[in-house]
């Protein structure tokens, strides 16, 4: 991006914040999490925690072959379970389920190694079933009152939202608890040259900052939490936003088909799987990623920051302590950038290459998503290894394209939806 766009997107950008009172760490979500993990941390411990799961992650192999491989792995044996269900070559797949399991396991191995199977994949639906009932809690009014006031006023809220937190940690974080039990009773041995997933780089890490009296920060507590954000940050937003391309998808059916030659042409026929080594030559598909991206905005509002020193915004003054947010979902229907914001029309990004640059659907900044170039790989592989796979059709009536969950911090697509898969 030139500096000129840069300037301009970023007016547009501050132009989206919204200024807060100063309620600072009194947000229900940054003193439910104690100030530990990623999401709602600040200070020095999100700073070294961000540090540290940038370093694993490249280790691990994110942003190469390393990481496509692990997704079209995980891809390919979710695809043969689809074709041993078809019937004449057509499989009726849900595909939030389908797309949760999947991108799951691709997170699940990545931290701690593992996919869910058949004997822990029941375990793993309830908590996404749990995830997606308590998803009202996810309001602007949860986000921006002070404690007490939800304690007081909404007692029973408040207490939901305590138990689904605590829940979802204990529940990704199992592995991590009993790795280290087991390290600590000499039953389990640490790799440190090369650990095989973030849980046991973390434990690696633990104990060199113990043997040479170093930063406090790292504690098996505090790998909880971490694991908790990455998790839920890696697995929840990007299956939600592959629901929400398919559901534009088979409302778009001449898209899909444009996407498909293109895809046909760059592998052969589909006589090889698409790569991310295609990415550069794929111009109608990263066309169509962005749209989907710019259309399902998960995050339709961007968790609260601090702003550590006076700044103005279109004018107005910002002093240091103020909390500030920028509503991501208003940039991305913002009709002076994109025309006819409503409108699922990939070429735009075509006629305008530089309108790539708008869509942040993982932030910007050293508060962006850690976990940006997975959910990028996942995104490019699964929906264009798809597409070179099935015909993938309405299972009867078309999919709404609306946002389910209009009033809340976070977009929800229909995610009742069953499509017809069928095999080319």
């Amino acid at each position: 991006m030139g500096t000129s766009s840069k300037i301009a997107f970023c007016h547009q950008f501050l132009s989206t914040l919204v200024v807060s009172s100063v309620f600072r760490s009194k947000f229900p979500h940054s003193v439910l999490l104690g100030n530990l993990g990623l999401v709602s941390a600040n200070g020095e411990t999100w700073a070294e925690m961000r540090r540290f799961a940038l370093l694993a992650f490249r280790t691990m192999g994110v942003g190469r072959d390393l990481m496509e491989e692990r997704i079209l792995n995980e891809l390919n044996s979710r695809c043969a379970e689809i074709d041993a269900d078809a019937v004449n070559g057509k499989t009726i797949v849900h595909t939030a389920e389908f797309f949760d399991i999947t991108v799951g396991n691709v997170i699940n191995s990545v931290l701690v190694g593992k996919r869910f199977d058949d004997q822990n994949k029941k375990e793993f639906l309830k908590l996404k079933g749990l995830l997606d009932s308590t998803a009202e809690l996810f309001t602007i009014f949860d986000l921006t009152v002070p404690v007490w006031i939800l304690q007081k006023v909404c007692p029973v809220r408040y207490a939901r939202m305590i138990e689904v937190q605590e829940e979802i940690i204990n529940y990704v974080s199992r592995e991590a608890q009993e790795r280290y039990e087991q390290f600590q009773k000499g039953e389990y041995t640490l790799n440190h040259e090369d650990p095989q997933d973030f849980v046991e780089a973390y434990l690696v890490k633990i104990e060199e900052e113990k043997e040479k009296g170093g930063s406090s920060m790292y504690t098996l507590e505090c790998l909880k939490h971490v694991i908790g954000d990455l998790w839920l940050a890696g697995q929840d937003t990007t299956a939600t936003t592959l629901v929400s391309g398919f559901n534009q998808l088979v409302n778009h059916p001449e898209i899909m088909k444009k996407c498909r030659e293109e895809l046909m042409k760059l592998t052969g026929n589909g006589s090889r799987p698409l790569s991310l080594k295609d990415r550069a030559e794929s111009h109608y598909l990263n066309a169509v990623l962005a749209e989907i991206q710019r259309h399902a905005s998960i995050l339709n509002v961007n968790f609260w920051r601090i702003n550590h020193e006076p700044t103005t915004v279109k004018g107005y003054t910002v002093d240091s302590g103020s909390v500030i947010t920028a509503q991501l979902g208003a940039l991305h229907v913002n009709n002076d950038i994109f025309k006819n914001p409503e409108k699922f029309y990939p070429e735009r990004f075509i006629e305008n290459e530089k309108l790539l640059n708008q869509v942040i659907p993982f932030g910007i900044g050293k508060r962006s998503c850690v976990g940006e170039n997975i959910a990028k790989s996942e995104l490019y592989l699964m929906i264009g290894n798809l597409l070179l796979r099935y015909d993938i059709r309405p299972h009867g009536s078309l999919p709404s394209t609306e946002d389910q969950l209009p009033y809340s911090a976070g977009k929800l697509p229909d995610k009742t939806v069953k499509l017809e898969f069928v095999k080319l």
